[in-house]
């Protein structure tokens, strides 16, 4: 049963179009293919005929291929529509006839009498019909038009010698020919049916775009799709971000302003639903990135002191506030893994923990399995029975245990860590027992033991870190004016002035109010009219003739931001921006900028 069965009449009729047109854009190929086997032939053939027979053939094939590239760039102009491209096949097909009666007469007229000369022949044609099956057999009228005429001479010629030898070499042609052309029908049927479904693919993309009219017009393909729907995620990710940053910045800076006890309170529970909002956003925007492809690993050697040691310093707050103790264990093992993807996993996994741990302890270390390392997060917590330890990795599925109000989640977390992981091609194993913990581990491949790492500063200290804040000038760029606000209203809280501008040129007029030179550069990534933090801190830095540290802050959590900001060397603290890592990460740096700008005033 032929594979075109199931295809309606007009997508073959549009099927067949395109392989008119197909058929023309193979035009150089087809003519050097028709050159060169002509020539071959000549030079195997030469002494079987006057070289003035072979000069006029060779003359026919050339002409035959200029009158074919005269009509092609006719088709080219004339851009014709649907019903007039059977008329130019037609055109095309007769070319192709031509070609091969051409072949035809020289397997009649110069057939030799020397039966090596006589096979000779025979393996020219039936190469050059058969190295041409993948250009005819585009346009089947060009094909059978091509081929029948150039190989059924050569089997009624050798047939005609008459004796067994030339007649049984004429069956065994005649057979081959049959294979030949069932194969250039079979391989025509399977091009039609390809282009038959691509058009059907296009009706049904149409239909679509009909039926669901928010989507954007210019979606083509999938592959737009996935591109269109990256990118929203991407600017839905950095602009919601925006307002969630400067709401726990100004709920920090209300934290140190608090006098009394209900004050407090009130400011802890306000954070405690930030923090939940902020995990259950970023959950959202991993798993839709997931779903959308849009997440590429870029593995490297990861060094998980640095990394443990800022988990720890991320949450050890958020654990000490419900009186529960987070150790992050020092270790000197490395793993070959996408830094920022396997931090993800490992964010998930002690959010979980904390969140779930009402007494005692989280521990979060790496141990060696031979050629493998096994990061660990174990809690105290309320456990996980046998029968939820494989639906909880499931979208939005969770364990109906008690928690804090407003501290439940969505059930992502888990999912994501199973996602993420598998994009890694990590393991991840489960070992719990109710009422007594949970011990999650995360298995990766381990590469060389680094001699030794120093864990970076934890900014669980958060009094230390804020005392060295006392008296420095910040300079704010960012093109979200709340943002700004939040940061002035929390850095004065900790006794630092704030010059800040939606560009570096707002920021410099700022700093020239103030008179001073700022100590610290924290720059949004992403500002308006596609300037970026990245540029404003290196004309800020050019301006002022210092090369003054800076942090990035940034709503975009996107592997390939992360990587810009790493490759600039400059420190990226992503948003909504915790003000315990805000205050040790800038902590850390004007350690570095007081000595370079002490006692300077912008404009001296």
């Amino acid at each position: 049963m032929s594979s075109l069965a199931g295809l309606g009449s007009a997508q073959l009729e549009r099927a067949r179009a395109d392989q008119v047109a197909l058929a023309y854009a193979s035009l150089p190929r087809t003519t050097l293919s028709m050159l060169l086997g002509g020539a071959l032939l000549a030079i195997a053939m030469r002494g079987q005929a006057d070289a003035a027979w072979w000069l006029a053939w060779f003359g026919l094939i050339a002409l035959n291929q200029f009158w074919r590239w005269r009509l092609t760039v006719a088709f080219r102009r004339a851009d014709p529509g649907a019903s007039a491209l059977p008329r130019w096949g037609r055109y095309w097909a007769a070319g192709s006839s031509l070609a091969g009666a051409l072949w035809g007469l020289a397997a009649v007229v110069v057939f030799p009498a020397s039966e090596p000369h006589q096979a000779l022949l025979i393996v020219c044609l039936f190469g050059v019909a058969l190295a041409g099956v993948n250009l005819t057999a585009v346009w089947r009228p060009s094909f059978y038009g091509f081929v029948l005429p150039a190989l059924l001479p050569l089997i009624a010629r050798v047939a005609w010698e008459g004796d067994p030898v030339h007649l049984d070499t004429a069956a065994v042609m005649a057979v081959v020919l049959a294979f030949v052309l069932a194969f250039g029908h079979r391989v025509n049927d399977l091009l039609t049916q390809a282009l038959a479904i691509r058009h059907e693919n296009v009706d049904l993309i149409g239909e679509l775009r009909a039926q669901t009219r928010a989507a954007v017009d210019a979606r083509a393909a999938a592959e737009a799709a996935n591109r269109a729907k990256s990118q929203l995620l991407a600017a839905a990710s950095h602009d919601l971000r925006q307002p969630l940053h400067a709401v726990g910045l100004y709920v920090a800076a209300l934290e140190s302003r608090a006098a009394d006890a209900e004050s407090r309170a009130i400011v802890a529970r306000t954070q405690q639903a930030l923090d939940s909002l902020d995990l259950q956003f970023g959950q959202l925007i991993d798993l839709s990135r997931l779903e959308a492809g849009a997440l590429v690993p870029q593995r490297e050697r990861v060094p998980l002191a640095p990394l443990l040691a800022a988990l720890a310093a991320e949450f050890r707050p958020q654990a000490e506030a419900k009186g529960v103790r987070l150790i992050a264990v020092p270790t000197r093992l490395a793993v070959d893994s996408d830094p920022a993807l396997l931090g993800r996993i490992l964010r998930n996994l002690v959010s979980n923990a904390v969140r779930c741990t009402r007494s005692g302890g989280v521990v979060v270390g790496a141990r060696r399995r031979g050629r493998e390392v096994a990061i660990e997060v174990v809690d105290t917590g309320i456990g996980i029975a046998p029968e939820h330890r494989e639906r909880i990795f499931e979208e939005f599925y969770q364990v109906r245990a008690p928690a804090p109000a407003g501290n439940r989640g969505m059930g992502l977390g888990l999912a994501i860590v199973r996602r993420l992981a598998d994009l890694l091609g990590h393991a991840v194993t489960l070992r719990s027992q109710p009422g007594r913990g949970s011990r999650f581990a995360v298995v990766a491949p381990r590469v060389t033991d680094l001699r030794s790492i120093a864990p970076r500063p934890e900014a669980g200290a958060a009094t230390g870190a804020q005392a060295c804040l006392a008296g420095a000038t910040i300079a704010v760029v960012d093109d979200d004016p709340a943002s700004i606000e939040a940061m002035r209203s929390l850095f004065l809280a900790w006794g630092a002035d704030v010059a800040g501008g939606g560009d570096a040129a707002e920021a410099l007029r700022a700093l020239g109010r103030l008179e001073r030179y700022p100590d610290l550069i924290v720059a949004d990534l992403r500002l308006e009219r596609g300037a970026n933090g990245l540029d404003a801190v290196a004309q800020l830095r050019d301006e002022l003739g210092v090369s003054i540290p800076a942090l990035v802050v940034s709503g975009d959590v996107s592997e390939d931001a992360t990587r810009s900001v790493r490759s600039a060397g400059l420190a990226l603290l992503a948003k909504p921006v915790v003000p315990a890592a805000l205050a040790g990460a800038a902590s850390v740096l004007l350690a570095q900028s007081r000595p370079a700008v002490a006692g300077r005033v912008v404009g001296a």
